[in-house]
């Protein structure tokens, strides 16, 4: 067992006893505490629907008029003929507002092996995006893509038009022959 012990006591830790091989040792264990950082991209599917569902977070940066996206990389594994659905959800930090324009999701190479690509905003919604393909591909290969949106700063003007981003869509055809 390794316990780190400090040589003090500051506020907000407690202290702790901690027994070992007969003898008493003092420790200093920090209370949990809220750290607040900009919210991480998530990248959730469905086995069953072949629905992908991404966030695109935007966030400021350092800078004034400069800002921050992430979005996860993510994959669509499946069978020979399967058809996918991936929807992008736009989630903008505190202050920020952000919706897709169009063409929203700009596919800047599709494999020969992906078919029937189609990219197109959802109406009600203009923070999500969504693009089904067919995976047909016989080994994996990936979709690029770029995001065309507009952000919105309440501290002042910062319109977005196209963001190129590195993540892609990884396509991959299970089982793998080979």
């Amino acid at each position: 067992m390794v316990l780190a012990l400090l040589p003090f006591r500051r506020s907000g830790y407690t202290e702790t006893f901690f027994f070992q091989g007969g003898q008493t040792m003092l420790a200093t264990i920090d209370r949990p505490t809220e750290t607040k950082t900009s919210s991480l991209p998530r990248v959730t599917f469905n086995e069953e629907t072949r629905v992908i569902h991404a966030t695109v977070t935007i966030s400021r940066g350092d800078e004034s008029g400069k800002y921050h996206h992430r979005v996860s990389p993510m994959s669509a594994a499946g069978p020979a003929g399967s058809s996918w659905t991936v929807i992008w959800t736009l989630e903008p930090s505190a202050g920020l507002s952000a919706i897709f324009k169009d063409p929203g999701i700009v596919s800047k190479s599709v494999p020969a092996g992906v078919k029937n690509a189609n990219s197109m905003g959802i109406e009600t919604q203009p923070t999500q995006w969504q693009f089904t393909f067919t995976n047909e591909v016989t080994d994996v290969n990936v979709i690029r893509y770029d995001i065309v949106l507009d952000v919105k700063d309440s501290k002042g003007p910062l319109t977005l038009h196209r963001l190129t981003i590195d993540p892609t869509i990884a396509v991959v055809r299970e089982p793998i022959d080979g």
